[in-house]
């Protein structure tokens, strides 16, 4: 089975302001929205592996299900604060509809607007992802991708695409830095050790063929 990581941050955000615009009044920012926070938690925890303990409750939703509560969210203007764009992001991210990962990658956009590093991180890795899923090649290097039987490759990748000046912008390695890991990651799998390739980063592959929306 095809399986795909994403070691992962996110974009800037450029606010251009027309000369002629009046000043704007700031106001406080509003708290972040509790139960996309519980949403975001949920997604995180069904990523380990570790069993779940006697006094956590258990998880019955689905990605599908939190995807469908996030797009409700921002559909009510209920994502508002910059911890809302991160969680809201790495729930969509995870989705199978390139147009979603599209809106994770606009919503780590804004989260690095002042460019937070987590951030940056997820803005490349929804980026990659976003042109994996319509069959583009990737840009950073962010994802990852294995068959049932080695070897792991980042193909397609565009790696002459950006500089390692701008990746290491988004707290990402060089291509060599990147080349050594995915030796790395295929020696182990070789030696039968596995291919080392966390399970909480694991997310399900585009589909294959013309006319992915």
């Amino acid at each position: 089975m095809l399986n795909r990581l994403i070691y992962t941050t996110f974009g800037l955000l450029l606010a251009i302001v027309p000369a002629t615009a009046q000043t704007v009044q700031q106001t406080a920012p509003s708290s972040d929205n509790p139960e996309l926070t519980r949403l975001f938690n949920e997604d995180q925890r069904v990523r380990v592996a570790k069993p779940l303990e006697p006094d956590e409750p258990k998880i019955t939703r689905k990605d599908a299900d939190r995807e469908a509560l996030v797009k409700q969210m921002l559909a009510h203007d209920q994502v508002i604060t910059k911890a809302d764009d991160l969680h809201a992001a790495v729930i969509l991210q995870h989705s199978h509809d390139a147009s979603d990962i599209l809106v994770a990658h606009t919503l780590a956009v804004l989260c690095a607007s002042d460019r937070d590093k987590t951030c940056l991180f997820l803005a490349a890795a929804t980026l990659d992802r976003y042109l994996q899923y319509i069959h583009q090649p990737q840009i950073f290097g962010t994802q990852y991708v294995h068959f049932d039987h080695p070897p792991v490759t980042q193909a397609p990748y565009a790696d002459d695409a950006i500089s390692d000046f701008l990746r290491n912008k988004f707290g990402l390695p060089s291509l060599e830095q990147q080349k050594k890991r995915l030796e790395e990651i295929n020696s182990r799998s070789t030696a039968g050790q596995g291919t080392s390739l966390p399970a909480s980063q694991s997310v399900t592959p585009p589909p294959k063929g013309p006319g992915n929306k």
